[in-house]
């Protein structure tokens, strides 16, 4: 695809109104960026087409300042103005992706590009500098000694030679030396200028030394609290890979607060294209207004917050490649690959729905006037079809499923934490996290050679109040 093609593209794509393209100049800064959008890479991804060409705009506007998350956030990815960054992480994960996608963009098709484009971590602001500088090392690495956008139009000129720095000595640095009876004329003022001189430097000496050692204690505590230690979990070490990153999908509350109001449930097609007409019939005593606004709040539960704070504290996750995503911010694309963990059943996570057709224990609601069940689609001898918490025999216990899957293309896995209930999340949640409860169950199903096959755990507890008691499994089935 030409420069030209790949503007008319960037223009007739939806995603990047109000993103005006970069004007086709003799600038070699907006003919590198027309050639980085022009690959399938960035013409198959037009979220990070339109971020990489309104942050490059932006700065050769004059207006890099500006480049901030919650600004970004805004103009590229259509947030509110008051949106909270903390919790939508949406422009860092992408800002990941972006610097990812470029540097193998330098390294294949762009290798003999003489310049090089980096975003350098810690701001969103692009660089641009002569690949002659870097020598063919790693570009992330030394990003840091990137120079600013504007710097590649500094002319040569402006460098200065060697005859020009002796040229530029002082005169004091040029005149002569003073003569012999000068340096050794008496001056009774030197002894106390002396002593005063020796007591600065040792000021300054201790002030330095205390400095350092304040410095190292401040590294020792951040190191030892950012860099996970080494363990080999035999679970998480599956979900949290040196090479591929890791999403922690946190469930929908809005969503459910619909099904509760429509008593039916939208499918995955339907929540990704915003179409709920064919519930709206079904809502009663509700303001439909109402009812769809409940789907466009930003609502998450008690439960799946707690999870992932246990999650973060994983020696595993290393926050370099953990990302926390709401469950609307999702993509297919990113459950084929990396790996994800998914808190809460399909009706808060409907990207579950991929995955039930290779699942045992698939999560189920026959029609609106019944209420969530666990279907048994291969049950094994002594195993029920059927797991509800709405029988008279089962009224106060809660189901609850912990499956570890493959992601779509095969090449990651997929944990899900999912319950018929809030509680029966909290349930599998607490289990995956007590090790001395769930190591000597992964034990005797691990494989000869250690590792950890793919299986479905299907899980009861007794409910106390709004808390579940300690899950025990019901079931476990695997997966060849």
């Amino acid at each position: 695809m030409s420069t030209e093609a790949a503007g008319r593209f960037l223009m007739d794509d939806p995603s990047l109104d109000g993103v005006e393209a970069i004007p086709s100049h003799e600038d070699p800064r907006a003919q590198l960026v027309q050639r980085i959008l022009a690959t399938p890479e960035f013409t198959r991804s037009p979220q990070l087409a339109k971020f990489l060409l309104y942050i490059c705009t932006a700065t050769f506007e004059g207006r890099g300042d500006l480049l901030s998350e919650q600004h970004i956030g805004v103009e590229v990815f259509g947030r509110e103005r008051d949106y909270d960054s903390a919790a939508d992480t949406i422009v860092r994960s992408h800002a990941l992706r972006l610097r990812r996608r470029l540097e193998q963009f330098f390294r294949s098709a762009g290798q003999q590009e003489p310049l090089l484009l980096i975003i350098p971590r810690g701001g969103y602001t692009p660089v641009f500098v002569p690949r002659s500088e870097y020598g063919g090392g790693e570009l992330l690495a030394t990003s840091s000694h990137a120079q600013p956008a504007s710097a590649i139009t500094a002319p040569e000129s402006s460098l200065l030679a060697p005859s020009a720095l002796v040229a530029g000595r002082s005169e004091v640095d040029r005149q002569p030396p003073p003569s012999r009876s000068e340096n050794f004329a008496p001056n009774p003022e030197a002894p106390r200028r002396i002593a005063s001189e020796l007591l600065r430097h040792r000021v300054i000496t201790g002030l330095l030394a205390l400095l350092c050692i304040a410095l190292v204690v401040f590294l020792g505590i951040h190191l030892r609290s950012h860099f996970p230690s080494k363990r080999h979990h035999i679970l998480w070490g599956q979900l949290f890979t040196d090479d591929q990153p890791t999403s922690i999908v946190l469930g929908d509350s809005g969503l459910v607060l619909f099904h509760a109001v429509a008593r039916r449930h939208v499918s995955l097609h339907d929540y990704l294209n915003d179409d709920v007409s064919a519930q709206m019939p079904y809502v009663q005593h509700v303001d439909p207004d109402f009812a769809r606004f409940l789907l466009h709040r930003r609502y998450t539960s008690t439960v799946d917050a707690n999870a992932l704070t246990h999650l973060l504290r994983l020696p595993e996750a290393f926050p370099e490649r953990t990302l926390v995503r709401y469950s609307r911010d999702m993509h297919l694309n990113d459950f084929k690959t990396g790996n994800a963990i998914m808190i809460g059943a399909q009706e808060a996570v409907p990207w579950v729905e991929l995955f039930e057709n290779h699942m045992d224990f698939v999560f189920s609601i026959d029609n609106p006037e019944t209420h969530s069940v666990f279907l048994n689609q291969h049950p094994a001898s002594g195993e029920s079809p059927v797991y509800s918490s709405y029988t008279p025999s089962t009224k106060t216990k809660a189901f609850s499923v912990i499956a570890f899957l493959p992601n779509l293309s095969g090449t990651g896995n997929v944990l899900l934490l999912e319950g018929l209930s809030m509680v029966g999340t909290e349930a599998a949640v607490d289990l995956a996290m007590d090790d001395d409860r769930l190591l000597p169950i992964l034990t005797k199903i691990r494989k000869p050679n250690g590792t950890l096959p793919h299986f479905e755990m299907l899980l009861e507890s007794d409910t106390l109040g709004e808390s579940a008691g300690p899950a025990q499994v019901v079931a476990v089935h695997l997966h060849p």
